[in-house]
């Protein structure tokens, strides 16, 4: 049973945060969430931002937002400040990633005659590790034609989950938590089977892994839109949906004592 918010203790020494109907308000970061951002980070807080989005996105969040480091593509590449510098960290080995891609597209095609409706997303050209089916963001598909479409990449031999938005799948071994535990043991020197003192705060269904991985795990108030098809649910629950209970967490976060 998810509790309240206020029953968090601390202290926290990072927050991860999803973006897409966490960090997101409709399809933008608000400005009072963006100064929220800013005061956590100042405050010696490290924000990491994980999203199923693709790597190109995230150089970009990497360069403008108060970030340490973005988990993009569920966990296929992370972005990692050093300095005035970029890295990246891959969740699969590069080089079978040609192969990879190259089994991907073939997919996609079978998936786009077999689904009617379905198509790649519009952002697909900016990934690196994963391919995204477009189910909920340019197109409409039913939650069942999403499914379908999971099941069908599943069989294929990729890992494929659901958002809110898209359908994501790609080379099997990887997911947002691998990434993150990768991100705690590099930059944040912790220890990255102990994640207690650590929070992940999302809102769809492929932040599972997260919810069920981070014990201090948080779900935003629209998380309910998916509550009964949850696998693994938050610890905590905001009383607010999207950047207004990210700003809620955060202002929770800097109340209690610093790490």
């Amino acid at each position: 049973m998810s509790r309240p918010l206020s029953e968090l203790r601390g202290p926290v020494r990072a927050l991860f945060s999803d973006v897409d109907g966490t960090m997101t308000t409709g399809e933008r970061i608000e400005a009072a969430t963006y100064e929220a951002l800013e005061q956590l980070s100042a405050s010696g807080t490290p924000v990491i931002m994980v999203t199923g989005r693709p790597a190109g996105w995230g150089q970009a969040f990497l360069k403008i937002l108060p970030v340490l480091a973005v988990v993009t593509e569920n966990g296929g590449v992370t972005f990692v400040r050093e300095g005035r510098r970029q890295h990246k960290l891959y969740g699969v080995p590069q080089a079978r990633l040609p192969e990879w891609r190259r089994r991907m597209n073939e997919a996609a095609v079978d998936v786009m005659m077999k689904v009617p409706g379905a198509r790649l997303s519009s952002d697909s050209k900016y990934r690196e590790v994963d391919l995204a089916i477009d189910w909920n963001e340019e197109v409409t598909l039913g939650a069942d034609d999403a499914e379908i479409v999971v099941s069908l990449l599943r069989k294929a031999g990729f890992t494929a989950v659901r958002s809110s938005v898209h359908v994501n799948f790609g080379p099997p071994h990887f997911d947002k938590l691998s990434a993150c535990m990768t991100v705690v043991q590099k930059l944040l020197g912790g220890d990255p089977a102990d994640l207690s003192s650590y929070v992940f705060v999302g809102d769809a269904l492929n932040d599972a892994p997260m919810f069920r991985g981070f014990p201090s795990s948080v779900g935003v108030a629209n998380i309910r839109t998916w509550w009964d098809e949850l696998t693994d649910k938050p610890a905590y629950l905001t009383e607010r949906p999207e950047g207004a209970g990210l700003r809620e967490l955060i202002a929770h976060v800097m109340s209690l004592p610093r790490a």
